[in-house]
């Protein structure tokens, strides 16, 4: 009899799928994510206002979400003439890196640190360097940041430059909450201005 039953819920568990496929299930759901990834530009601005507003970044900028990674929501911009991404990471702990940081100098410590923490993972960054630090101003607030050079092993491309800034902002329970700005591209193919026209397009209250 037990055995009985376990056949009968494994044919109904595959006749579920079945009928998931033959009725559209798959569409509808790949549907929905599409919808959540690529909203209009007006639901992204209006929802995302935890991050900043991006009412003003221009249109040469796709706004997207992403799923989260490692427990750290993020957004993105794409700079549809050439590609190039720049996202967006939640951090909420402003002990792992914050605007503070670069004033005192403990940005280099924490990139070490972080890169000795991924030194074995999939992606592994190599001869990191810091080659500048400066400031975005985006409607009056100073976000820090820095651009650097690596390379990146088991990527298409070994030799990568790219940015790292960060901001705070400030929930409803008036908590704070470090953004960082991070984007990474072909050596040859770096466009300072793409990273810091959208920084600057940023508003904040």
């Amino acid at each position: 009899m037990g055995c009985l039953k376990s056949i009968l819920k494994k044919i109904l568990f595959i006749a579920l799928i079945f009928a998931f496929f033959a009725f559209g299930g798959y569409a509808f759901v790949k549907d929905k994510i599409k919808q959540y990834q690529y909203p209009t530009r007006e639901n992204f601005v209006e929802s995302e206002k935890k991050y900043a507003d991006f009412s003003n970044v221009s249109g040469d900028y796709q706004l997207y979400r992403s799923f989260n990674l490692f427990g750290y929501k993020k957004i993105n911009a794409k700079y549809l003439p050439t590609g190039q991404k720049i996202t967006i990471f939640d951090l909420k702990d402003e002990n792992l890196i914050s605007t503070s940081d670069f004033t005192t100098g403990e940005i280099d410590e924490k990139i070490n640190q972080i890169l000795n923490k991924t030194k074995d993972s999939l992606i592994t960054y190599e001869n990191f360097e810091i080659i500048k630090k400066d400031k975005f101003y985006a409607n009056k607030k100073e976000i820090p940041y820095l651009v650097y050079k690596a390379s990146v092993k088991n990527i298409p491309f070994k030799d990568v430059i790219g940015t790292l800034g960060v901001y705070s902002t400030k929930d409803e329970n008036q908590e704070s909450s470090s953004k960082l700005i991070f984007s990474i591209v072909d050596d040859k193919a770096y466009n300072p201005v793409i990273v810091k026209n959208f920084a600057d397009s940023l508003r904040f209250e």
